[in-house]
């Protein structure tokens, strides 16, 4: 094994506690070594991840952890008068039951509010078996992902999991997913998500703000065909904008479902700033918009 996979396997088993007492720029620039072979230059970070380190560690507003939390952040949405894109939400629970399940419709969504990762699709009609459901969620509420990124927006969020509606484009059989790297206010590029049911797992496409394909990856493969733009696709944008503001980045991620835009999520460290771009580079494409200013 070289150096790189030896520290993804310690990674991987090495427990929470002991995670806790490394230093956060020994913590991520190791994270960041076992993904690309070389340590992150944090004094004159270039590239978008090694960007994305460095806002870890030096740039902590608050507002950032209200955001980051998938309960509180619809109250930041409903400040800035976007309430009309909440999606319903059939419970919130920091507590689990069997009962919790009873009143559900057939389909619906369940998540956790502090971290990523962390969904279950329920399907009362295929038999969803509620006792793994019920383990799996409370797995969850005993996690701290800043333990394991120093993904500093999740560290002091209190855990709990809310249920959502489902939601479909029923034209396409599956929700495709809008996710908008956003820089201090401006939608710059455009991640669209798509086959999250297929045998082949979820696919994205990237395209610029005037729906130009740009031919990047990131993690995940690319869609082999062509996404339409969809009708909203202008709504989306002033609403990735309105949202983003004040921040040198954030990923709002939307849907649109039957020409109404939806809030789905903030993300402030999308792939925890470890997972290449390629061609590589388009990592430094990124990285020329993230204009980094220190908060602590």
């Amino acid at each position: 094994m070289n150096i790189p996979e030896i520290l993804r396997a310690l990674s991987r088993k090495t427990p929470a506690g002991i995670k806790r007492l490394i230093p956060d720029g020994v913590f991520v620039s190791l994270m960041y070594y076992a993904s690309y072979g070389k340590l992150p230059d944090l004094k004159n970070p270039i590239t978008f991840d090694e960007k994305i380190q460095w806002y870890k560690l030096h740039h902590r507003n608050p507002l950032m952890t209200v955001m980051a939390d998938k309960i509180k952040s619809r109250d930041y949405v409903r400040s800035l008068g976007y309430d009309h894109i909440l999606n319903e939400v059939y419970f919130i629970k920091s507590e689990l039951g069997y009962r919790d399940f009873d009143n559900l419709p057939d389909k619906c969504v369940i998540k956790a509010n502090h971290g990523s990762d962390m969904n279950i699709f329920y399907d009362k009609k295929n038999n969803a078996n509620i006792d793994e459901m019920v383990k799996t969620m409370k797995k969850w509420l005993r996690i701290n992902r800043f333990d394991h990124t120093r993904e500093w927006s999740y560290k002091n969020i209190e855990p709990a999991v809310i249920c959502e509606k489902f939601l479909i484009n029923k034209e396409l059989g599956e929700l495709v997913d809008y996710k908008f790297y956003c820089y201090d206010g401006k939608p710059e590029v455009l991640f669209v998500c798509a086959g999250r049911f297929s045998k082949d797992g979820v696919k994205y496409s990237a395209y610029d703000m005037d729906w130009n394909r740009i031919y990047v990856t990131k993690g995940k493969p690319g869609l082999d065909i062509e996404f339409e733009k969809p009708d909203t696709f202008e709504e989306l944008k002033k609403t990735a904008a309105a949202l983003s503001k004040g921040f040198p980045f954030v990923r709002v991620d939307l849907y649109s479902v039957e020409g109404k835009v939806y809030f789905s999520e903030f993300t402030f460290y999308p792939d925890t700033g470890v997972i290449p771009f390629s061609p590589d580079e388009y990592n430094k494409f990124f990285g020329d918009f993230f204009i980094l200013t220190p908060v602590t």
